[in-house]
């Protein structure tokens, strides 16, 4: 009998010495991973939805490998432009105003929900108008650029 115990007690302990490792793995349907002195891109396809949850020195994952991002710093270069359009929704036009020092040679593009381009055209003063009555009934975007750099986007719903 003391034999048995014996041999299930080292049993148990080989076993419990063997069974707790942490190792970060990801087990998914494609992924790669690369690196250089400057950064580090790890990317992975199958879980659409993920989660982290920090208390105090512990951090939980759910789904795949999150890294640690810091941002350090961000730079608004457009904190004197203000820009608005109005009405939105909208049945025929929608009026794009555009005021501030930096406000010049602007252009805006206007797509639809799927990213088709329907429209683009220069900024000519401080309000533009934009033409939406030949346009069916559902979700648009302007995109206002200067110097091929997205400034602001605005979702614009026509009605009837």
């Amino acid at each position: 009998m003391k034999r048995l115990f014996l041999t299930v007690g080292l049993g148990f302990a080989l076993v419990g010495v063997n069974a707790q490792t942490a190792s970060s793995q990801l087990v998914s349907s494609s992924g790669n991973s690369f690196s250089n002195a400057s950064y580090q891109l790890d990317w992975s396809i199958g879980e659409c939805l993920t989660a982290t949850y920090t208390t105090g020195a512990y951090v939980l994952t759910q789904g795949f490998y999150q890294s640690s991002y810091t941002i350090t710093s961000v730079e608004n270069l457009w904190s004197d432009i203000e820009i608005t359009v109005y009405p939105n929704p909208t049945t025929d036009f929608i009026n794009l105003k555009v005021k501030g020092s930096k406000a010049k040679s602007m252009q805006y593009t206007t797509t639809d929900f799927l990213g088709k381009i329907l429209q683009t055209s220069n900024i000519a003063g401080d309000i533009e108008q934009i033409d939406f009555s030949n346009y069916a009934t559902g979700i648009y975007f302007i995109s206002v650029s200067q110097n091929k750099q997205l400034i602001r986007s605005f979702r614009i719903i026509k009605s009837d």
